[in-house]
């Protein structure tokens, strides 16, 4: 059991320094892409990715130095944002938008929100307290994501322009926006419940793996 424990704690250190090198990474991609100016970090591309950055290396730091990590549901608020900025490739390769994807946003865009994800389906550990926790934090998990379209939506109310341009300004009436903000948040809760049950499979079988090991 001793050698177990040692084990365990080898992975969890090696898994904390992961956190830290691919968070500080993320974040000097973000703050370089930027030119580490403030004029356009309101964009969700800035935001998404220097948040996660951030809890990347937070969690790993406090992992290495408390034995203890960061709660993963934490993970779960910001993998909408950076999964809609993923979505941008998309946006790029079938021509809908010309997203940039020069210098350091070809990692902001591309790399970046993969990795996260992978993080946080490899290198975190989710508790559930029972099925209402399970049920709560899908609905949940799209909050971070829509307080942003909020912010998007008041902006445009006093400038008159959107973030990223994709909804025509002039045909966009308050109804309008209230429907699109409906379908988003579906679509990001739908997102939630497949990437929680992604998740917990994935750690499950992670763990039996490793319980496997050890007799």
């Amino acid at each position: 059991m001793i050698v177990d424990h040692k084990e365990n704690s080898a992975a969890c250190a090696n898994r904390a320094i992961i956190k830290i090198v691919v968070g500080a990474f993320i974040l000097l991609t973000a703050l370089c892409g930027y030119d580490f100016q403030v004029s356009h970090m309101y964009e969700l591309t800035f935001i998404s990715n220097f948040s996660c950055g951030l809890l990347l290396l937070s969690d790993g730091a406090v992992s290495l130095i408390g034995n203890k990590p960061l709660p993963a549901g934490l993970y779960q608020f910001v993998l909408p944002c950076i999964l809609t900025v993923f979505c941008c490739l998309f946006f790029k390769l079938f021509g809908w938008h010309d997203f940039n994807f020069s210098g350091m946003f070809f990692f902001l865009h591309g790399i970046n929100p993969p990795l996260v994800l992978a993080m946080f389906l490899f290198a975190t550990r989710l508790e559930l307290t029972d099925k209402k926790d399970y049920v709560k934090r899908i609905f949940i998990s799209p909050a971070m994501v829509m307080a942003y379209l909020l912010f998007d939506y008041i902006r445009f109310l006093i400038t008159g322009n959107l973030v990223y341009g994709l909804v025509s300004a002039e045909s966009l009436t308050f109804v309008k926006a209230a429907a699109i903000g409906l379908v988003y948040y579906g679509s990001m809760a739908f997102m939630s419940y497949g990437l929680l049950d992604l998740k917990l499979y994935i750690q499950k079988k992670t763990e039996k793996i490793y319980a496997n090991k050890s007799r």
